[in-house]
């Protein structure tokens, strides 16, 4: 509006100050023709001087008003790609009551545009009658001619600035268009930007018909009649796009009276089956192995087939890594999860798969995603646009695996497999936003020996969001299913939270120092047997069971871990206390002699270390000192002499320390 206010006095002037100089030719002919010849040509020269020059200015005047005009033209052009980029937003928006009262706006400023037009006409009538009384003034003829020149001067830089206004509000405008967003989260946004754009259109046509009136010239009424028709087709073609808008906001209306209606939740007892029968479904995981073994055996033998199948595809993992990763899961009472982490390639990820395959458990491998930020991505979410529950497979697993059908949705019965489910790359997303709900529930379970009481189970059931069914539907994450999850350790991952660190063992696998040909893919027959269940649960055994001193021997190490870790300023408590306890209980084969040392040497370097990251080497050179003491202690000089290397480099570099892993012999 401000720049309106200027273009206006500039264009009266510039109008003025042509008629002026008309004016000014005529009175000067007629009073030459009144002179005497002598007289009248005593200066002709110098006159068709200034006159020349007079010519030049006015043609220069002209060439300036044609850049405008160019200007004109293409910023009108610029105007109508954008009019269809504001149409098409127009179109795309949920809901249009607000664009009513935005029409009813630009309806108000077209007539205060055809008032101001018209208020226009008649302050070129009055300059007109001013010209009539300037005719009678030219006794003072030079100073008048300095004083338009002066005018003239001030109506280029007016235009120049007209110009640069002009310039700016388009860009401001190509600002606005890029700054849209989603049109639905802002929508006021783009309504605001519809308003802009019209007030600049009604700008720019107030503009175009100021700068054809000064080329045409105030004696033109016509053409001022013809912009007037122009507005008046104008406003007629509003009022046709008020209709056309008014139609598309009632059709509107009942699109979103009936999305809020299918939306509302309420869905007819027939559909319900439809709704939950991506739930029921049988995962691909489920497959194989489909029958249970027919004949039991021990622990030891598991342990040994897994070796075995490990050995004849043509994998290296020590012993020590296997027997780490089965007592992982075994404890998943007290540690919810286990975490293979390290640079890429080094078999994080295979190590799971074919330990499940040999062992006869049911194998599901998840990609997590950079995008993950909610439990849904793990479970599933409910479908407005097809009415139904799209479950994943981890919650279709978690179906049929239910000792207790707690869903009601199982079919058949394997209450008796097992299942594992790997976390691929988990820390390419944060692991709190998409998995700390689900630890949580994880952690609530109740005990084995206290499972079957439904009360007992409740806090650990995960309510699953499915509108229009007519009862609730929770999944319970029962003890057969268990969680591993692999981590690279690169500048593209997230690091893991203290909440996670604290309910899971971290398996540090470190870069390969050599790196052997691979072999040709070995045709190994697969396992053909689940594992049970029910006698997973006989090789599990409990801390209470272990006798006195060798319970007190294991305590002594845990509180000098406690003392370390408590001048470290990384202190842990009672859960992590548990669950080292149960690991060093459930290590197979431990008898308790020389087997706690090595189970309590993994637990440091699954609980303690991983804790220790970013720690200030040289600030707690005594703690990592009694440290390693403490794993010398405990006989694992290879553990004890890792720690200390890395150290040395560490602290020539960042001087922070970071565990980096430990390749295991057999």
């Amino acid at each position: 509006m401000e720049a309106s206010t200027l273009v206006l006095p500039a264009l009266i002037a510039l109008s003025l100050l042509a008629i002026i100089t008309s004016a000014i030719g005529i009175v000067f002919q007629i009073r030459r023709e009144r002179m005497p010849d002598a007289t009248r040509f005593e200066n002709v020269r110098e006159l068709r001087e200034q006159e020349e020059r007079t010519l030049a200015d006015r043609r220069a005047e002209l060439s300036i008003v044609e850049q405008k005009i160019q200007d004109r033209d293409r910023l009108i052009a610029e105007v109508s790609a954008y009019d269809e980029r504001v149409q098409q937003l127009r179109a795309e928006l949920e809901s249009l009551e607000p664009a009513r009262a935005d029409i009813e706006a630009t309806r108000r400023d077209a007539a205060d545009a055809a008032a101001e037009l018209a208020e226009q006409v008649q302050k070129l009538a009055d300059v007109e009658e001013r010209l009539a009384e300037r005719n009678r003034q030219w006794d003072n003829l030079d100073e008048e001619k300095e004083a338009k020149k002066q005018a003239i001067e001030a109506a280029v830089r007016r235009l120049e600035q007209i110009g640069s206004d002009i310039e700016r509000m388009s860009s401001e405008r190509l600002a606005v268009e890029k700054e849209l967003g989603p049109l639905l989260a802002e929508r006021d946004a783009a309504l605001r930007a519809i308003a802009d754009s019209q007030l600049v259109e009604a700008r720019v046509a107030a503009m175009t018909i100021q700068l054809e009136t000064l080329a045409a010239g105030v004696s033109d009424a016509l053409e001022q009649k013809r912009d007037l028709d122009t507005i008046q087709a104008g406003l007629a073609q509003s009022r046709v796009e008020q209709a056309r808008l008014e139609e598309s906001v009632t059709r509107l209306a009942a699109l979103r009276a009936k999305l809020s209606a299918e939306t509302s939740g309420d869905v007819s007892e027939a559909d319900e089956a439809a709704l939950i029968a991506d739930l029921r479904q049988s995962p691909n995981a489920l497959a194989s192995p489909a029958m249970l073994r027919g004949s039991r055996r021990s622990e030891t033998e598991a342990l040994q087939s897994v070796s075995g199948y490990l050995r004849d595809l043509g994998l290296k993992y020590s012993k020590r890594t296997v027997r780490s990763f089965h007592t992982a899961l075994k404890i998943n009472d007290f540690s919810q999860l286990t975490v293979l982490a390290g640079v890429s390639g080094t078999g994080k990820s295979l190590l799971p798969r074919r330990y499940a395959e040999a062992m006869g458990i049911h194998f599901l491998q998840i990609a997590v995603e950079p995008r993950w930020d909610s439990p849904q991505d793990l479970l599933g979410f409910y479908n407005y646009v097809e009415k139904r529950y799209r479950a994943t497979d981890l919650a279709r697993l978690m179906v049929q695996l239910d000792p207790y059908d707690t869903s009601g949705l199982r079919e058949g019965d394997r209450s008796d497999h097992m299942g594992l489910v790997l976390l691929d790359e988990m820390n390419l997303a944060r692991v709190e936003y998409y998995f700390s709900e689900f630890l949580s529930r994880l952690e609530s379970r109740p005990r084995q020996s206290d499972v079957a009481d439904p009360v007992k189970r409740s806090d650990a059931k995960i309510p699953l969001d499915i509108r229009g069914l007519s009862r609730s539907l929770s999944l319970f994450p029962s003890h057969n299913v268990m969680f591993a999850g692999t981590m690279n350790d690169d500048e593209s991952t997230q690091a893991l939270s203290d909440k996670v660190l604290d309910r899971g063992n971290v398996m540090q696998f470190a870069a390969p120092k050599t790196f052997e040909k691979p072999r040709a893919d070995a045709n190994v027959e697969r396992p053909k047997g689940a594992q049970s269940f029910s006698q997973w649960r006989e090789w599990i055994q409990t801390a209470d069971t272990m006798v006195v001193q060798r319970r007190q021997l294991i305590d002594g190490h845990v509180e000098k871990l406690a003392d370390i870790m408590e001048r470290c300023g990384r202190p842990f408590g009672h859960r992590l206390r548990d669950a080292m306890l149960a690991y060093v209980a459930n290590y197979p084969a431990n008898d308790g002699s020389g087997g706690d040392a090595v189970a309590l040497a993994d637990q440091v370097e699954f609980r303690i270390m991983p804790k220790l990251r970013g720690l200030e080497i040289d600030g707690h050179a005594q703690e990592l000192d009694d440290l390693e003491i403490l794993l010398r202690d405990l006989g694992d000089m290879e553990f004890a002499n890792r720690v200390g290397d890395l150290r040395s480099q560490q602290s020539a570099g960042t001087g922070l320390f970071v565990w980096r892993g430990l390749t295991r012999g057999e």
